[in-house]
């Protein structure tokens, strides 16, 4: 790109992406310019004027979020870095294991190299627990727990407010009204000696408790 001159369609781009806020580096990319020739444009014009150049100004703006931000282009772009680590990382192993054979172990210098590469192959290491987070995948591969079954027992008074409820329900679609006041009596009768029931339950219990080390003399 070294020595292109720009059209001027070109240098109207470049102003409007700058003011739009991309780098230099990006308008050089963007148009096919070298970073010396978009400083030249840049320089030379260093506004734009009127309704059409701030529309284009915007919509350069937009695509330039879209496309730094976009979830799917970040994860294409994160997944590549990735490969290319992996494989870097992959190569210089490779070439560990090739040199590792060819070493002297009697020379000072092979040493050196061997300690130069167990570091090496360390940062190898850390670039692998990098790109591949064992911990995050086994969170992955967790199996949700299952919601927990809770079992209660039916009451005498549940089981005939049950009844009485289903019968009220039979009654409502065959449009008695006087069933459906009969056991809608009878369900505020059952609920009333549940009440009971409970009540006298919890008041046994209080009997029940025995509190050691009080004095029984109240003064």
């Amino acid at each position: 790109m070294a020595g292109k001159k720009a059209t001027p369609d070109q240098s109207a781009q470049a102003v409007i992406l700058r003011e739009a806020g991309y780098t230099i580096p990006s308008i050089a990319h963007e148009l096919a310019l070298s970073v010396s020739t978009t400083q030249r444009i840049l320089k030379a014009n260093t506004a734009v004027a009127g309704a059409t150049q701030q529309k284009l100004i915007a919509k350069a703006r937009e695509d330039m979020l879209n496309a730094a931000f976009a979830l799917e282009q970040v994860q294409m772009k994160a997944a590549s870095l990735v490969m290319d680590d992996l494989a870097i990382s992959q190569q210089i192993r490779s070439k560990l294991s090739m040199a590792v054979d060819q070493l002297d172990p009697g020379d000072i210098a092979s040493l050196r190299a061997l300690a130069a590469s167990a570091t090496t192959l360390k940062l190898t290491q850390d670039v692998y627990q990098r790109a591949l987070p064992l911990e995050r995948m086994n969170m992955a591969l967790d199996v949700e727990e299952m919601p927990e079954l809770q079992i209660r027992i039916m009451t005498e008074y549940d089981v005939a407010k049950l009844r009485a409820e289903q019968r009220r329900e039979d009654a409502e679609q065959n449009g008695d009204a006087e069933a459906i006041e009969g056991e809608t009596e009878t369900i505020r009768w059952l609920e009333s000696k549940e009440d009971e029931a409970w009540n006298k339950r919890l008041a046994d219990e209080d009997d029940d408790i025995v509190i050691e080390g009080f004095d029984s003399e109240v003064t």
